[in-house]
């Protein structure tokens, strides 16, 4: 980095490190391992496609190429990363705490997405609410005075307050994913004008990330992430961090499911006239909890009872039983989810109910870039972000819906803002603390770079599009050598084709 930038970044009390990101960009390209796969049979599965990845990342070299792009004299990456300093300092950092003070759960973000909206309005965008049906998504665009013919440039914004027992509050720093985006987006923007470079940069408002079903992926279907050419995006967490190129995802595959049970009422005291519903939820809960022991180790699975009758003196008529179904990888997610559908008609047969069943959320595996991920590490130890593990994690993609990211090339942000676990209400307090501002400041600005070299740099522009083509193109095939491999140890085969 230039002098120049060292000296703006102290005065929004950035520490700089040049003098580290030689030492700490010292590691070997990412190698796309037998680490990145959670279990043996997706390694197994798995093998020749990590080696043709691993090819590629020897050719692409992402280390070397983003040591040399974070470390090199060059004014005009530094004149943005100061204007989103400046930004954050004056105008986004009271946005994300006002947020913060104003929290609204999925699909109810009203004032998040309007307050969002007309900021975004205020810096030259068109907005359209309401995009795919979602009354609080929103898409902003901004296009070049060059022209449209350049790179669209998008950042993903979310505002979505989590669901707590005593009222909501952003306890996963949503908060400060919209503030944290506008300013990036804005600094590249006024590059773009200053060189008179041609495209177009778009804000994507995703709501609910926390609830199913998730939106990421009724946007995603309705082709509203068509236009990009890269999304980036951040997220608050208590480390600093990268994932490994390859397929995977943050949260593991999930399906949420709920399982409906219709009954007959009576009043207790003639119960024998009803058929109860809650008894069936119950069965069902009970059930798959001593099916547990029959699945592979990794399955995570959790559930509720949301619904469960009116009145103790009355047979109930109707329960629900909600689950989140997890497995590292999307083909055994789908065994384990018809035996438990099996479970729930033979439950509802037991006790003379009907069961309906509705998967309504699927989260899939994403695809990672070395490319994207290096050089946001990059940026996090030229920036000195804290708490930097150099140990890289699973690969993740870089939305939790993973279904964008294997068709639009991206990376998630994610520098050390809190000193608590995800969902707690100290990560709140974080988040409206000097921790979390600097913390955000930071992602903000490593957005901004990650944008400005896409637009700014052709043959990194042509790397990141290149390995997204690859790894894109083997996915599917990925998916096929597990369901090859299940079908080989279990005798099962069980994806077809419209699950994926």
């Amino acid at each position: 980095m230039t002098h120049d930038l060292a000296r703006s970044l102290r005065s929004f009390a950035v520490p700089p490190a040049a003098a580290l990101a030689a030492a700490a960009l010292m590691i070997p390209a990412a190698p796309v391992d037998a680490g990145a796969q959670a279990t043996s049979l997706e390694r197994r599965a798995a093998g020749p496609i990590l080696e043709r990845l691993d090819s590629l990342q020897a050719t692409l070299a992402p280390v070397s190429t983003a040591e040399r792009l974070a470390t090199a004299d060059d004014p005009a990456r530094d004149r943005v990363l100061a204007r989103v300093g400046e930004m954050w300092k004056t105008e986004m950092q009271d946005l994300s705490d006002w947020i913060g003070r104003h929290p609204e759960v999925g699909f109810e973000e009203h004032r998040a997405a309007d307050t969002l909206s007309a900021v975004l309005r205020s810096h030259g965008y068109e907005v359209e609410q309401g995009v795919a049906g979602l009354e609080t998504a929103f898409v902003g665009t901004w296009e070049s005075p060059a022209g449209t013919e350049g790179p669209t440039l998008g950042v993903i914004l979310e505002y979505d307050a989590l669901r707590g027992s005593t009222g909501a509050f952003h306890g996963d720093q949503h908060n400060a994913q919209g503030p944290v985006a506008i300013a990036a987006a804005v600094a590249v923007q006024e590059y773009m004008v200053r060189e008179g470079i041609p495209g177009r940069v778009m804000a994507f408002g995703t709501p609910a990330e926390e609830v199913p079903p998730p939106p990421k992926a009724t946007m995603y279907r309705a082709g509203v992430f068509d236009p990009a050419d890269v999304l980036v995006r951040s997220h608050g967490g208590s480390g600093t961090s990268r994932s490994r190129p390859g397929f995977g995802s943050c949260c593991l595959n999930i399906n949420a499911v709920t399982y409906t049970f219709h009954g007959r009422p009576a009043h207790q005291r003639q119960s024998w006239h009803g058929r109860n519903a809650l008894t069936a939820a119950v069965e069902l809960y009970t059930a798959v909890d001593h099916m547990r022991p029959n699945w592979r180790p990794e399955a995570s699975i959790q559930a509720t009872i949301p619904e469960g009758g009116t009145a103790p003196n009355v047979v109930p008529e109707r329960a629900v039983v909600d689950y989140y179904i997890r497995y590292p990888d999307e083909v055994y997610l789908e065994h384990i989810t018809g035996m438990m559908e099996d479970a729930a008609r033979g439950v509802a047969r037991a006790t003379g109910t009907e069961v309906s069943v509705e998967n309504y959320g699927r989260y899939r595996d994403g695809i990672s870039l070395g490319t994207l991920e290096e050089l946001v590490w990059a940026y996090a130890v030229e920036l000195d972000a804290p708490e930097r593990d150099p140990e890289r994690t699973r690969p993740s993609g870089y939305e939790e819906t993973g279904f964008v990211s294997r068709v639009v090339p991206g990376v998630g942000v994610n520098v050390h803002s809190t000193t608590a676990a995800n969902h707690t209400h100290q990560m709140l307090e974080d988040g409206l603390s000097e921790i979390g501002h600097t913390a955000f400041r930071m992602d903000a600005q490593i957005m901004a770079a990650v944008l400005y070299h896409y637009v700014a740099d052709e043959e990194f522009r042509a790397k990141v599009d290149r390995e997204h083509r690859v790894l894109s193109g083997q996915f599917d095939r990925y998916l096929e050598r597990l369901d090859e491999a299940y079908a080989d140890e279990l005798s099962i085969s069980v994806v077809a084709p419209g699950n994926r």
